[in-house]
């Protein structure tokens, strides 16, 4: 069973409370002497253990007091950003990345760190649709992500684009509330603009080129599976006219699955924050394609390279082959290969003089020093 560090911190209190209680009441138990054991050095016994476990449990309460102000006030900087005035992007698009919800499918994995910071072959997960987006000319890219998770988000991509153009801004989604969601999260952030939204844990091998063509209505993508009832699917007509989208379909309609990669005018702030909460409790995506689709405004492209959505064991595990078998990992935008390259360079040099402060040394440059290369 997971705990919250809030949860933890409860049992904790209740932890010392007892052993405070059984220190005064220990005395009064203990009223007979145990073979060569007086009953007073009994007592004592059991009081110095009591008080070394109430210490105990006051060091950890104290530095889970800790933790929880450095998440306070990692998310005070995040709340900040909602102060920001963005401006209008140079391309007339934004980009959105959705990494919050809990991931449950991919228990134990994500009970330390957000699932989208799990590796894919040599790269995080987050990496994959940061680079879609960059590929596709965007520059300005908000990253929605859960309030557990949101500072090692901060620490792995908090600066690592600050020289090359690309502007990263955060915003913690407290209980996911469904995709459309992320617009009405993300309208400050949006403004004037259009909006591409990827989920965290899509992969793409495709250049999404739809992106930077796009001037307005909606624009999603269709890719054949071998199991569509998993997904949303698009239901077309003999000449490939869109005529429907259903999602999660318990019959057979068609095996056209929809990714997570939509592209959407800056109506779908307004559209989303009409729509009503499914019998799941959430607002749903289908219904945000679905207003496009009845205004005649809804184009969907068929998507030829691989498409990975990393969310279960076994796809974790095949997203990784396959990137490695493509080399989609070496065909990243260079801005992304060289801020990664300048991140480990900075995240190297740290290690070292922290190392370096107990005469310590990192193992190749160990190697090295005494020529066991």
């Amino acid at each position: 069973m997971f705990y919250t560090i809030h949860t933890k911190l409860i049992i904790i209190s209740v932890a010392v409370t007892g052993m405070i209680f059984m220190i005064f009441v220990t005395p009064f138990l203990v009223v007979s002497p145990v073979g060569i054991l007086s009953r007073e050095l009994i007592q004592a016994l059991f009081i110095a253990m009591e008080v070394f476990m109430a210490i105990f449990f006051l060091n950890e309460y104290h530095r889970l007091k800790i933790i929880i102000k450095k998440e306070e006030n990692i998310h005070k900087s995040i709340s900040h950003l909602r102060k920001l005035t963005f401006k209008r992007s140079e391309t007339g698009m934004k980009g959105i990345i959705l990494s919050g919800g809990t991931a449950t499918r991919l228990f134990p994995l994500t009970a330390t760190t957000s699932k989208q910071l799990l590796p894919v072959y040599d790269k995080q997960m987050i990496f994959y649709p940061l680079n879609t987006l960059i590929k596709a000319g965007i520059r300005d890219i908000l990253i929605i992500v859960s309030p557990e998770n949101s500072g090692q988000y901060l620490n792995l991509l908090g600066s690592i684009f600050k020289n090359y153009g690309i502007n990263l801004y955060f915003e913690v989604q407290k209980v996911p509330g469904g995709l459309p969601e992320a617009f009405i999260l993300a309208e400050h952030f949006i403004g004037t603009d259009n909006v591409t939204l990827i989920l965290g844990d899509n992969i793409f091998e495709d250049n999404v080129e739809e992106i930077r063509k796009f001037k307005k209505g909606g624009q999603i993508f269709a890719k054949k599976v071998i199991d569509p009832e998993r997904f949303g699917v698009v239901k077309f007509d003999k000449t490939n006219k869109v005529l429907d989208i259903i999602e999660k379909p318990t019959k057979w309609v068609s095996n056209f699955a929809i990714p997570g990669l939509y592209i959407y005018d800056n109506r779908a702030i307004e559209i989303a924050k009409k729509l009503k909460p499914s019998k799941r409790g959430e607002l749903e995506i289908t219904d945000l394609h679905k207003f496009y689709l009845e205004k005649k405004e809804l184009k969907v492209g068929i998507l030829k390279g691989a498409w990975m959505d990393a969310g279960t064991h076994e796809a974790l595990l095949e997203a990784s082959k396959i990137v490695k078998e493509n080399k989609i990992s070496d065909n990243f935008h260079p801005i992304i290969n060289e801020a990664i390259e300048d991140f480990n360079k900075e995240l190297k040099m740290r290690t070292k003089a922290v190392l370096n402060m107990h005469n310590l040394h990192l193992r190749d440059d160990f190697m090295v020093k005494n020529k066991y290369f």
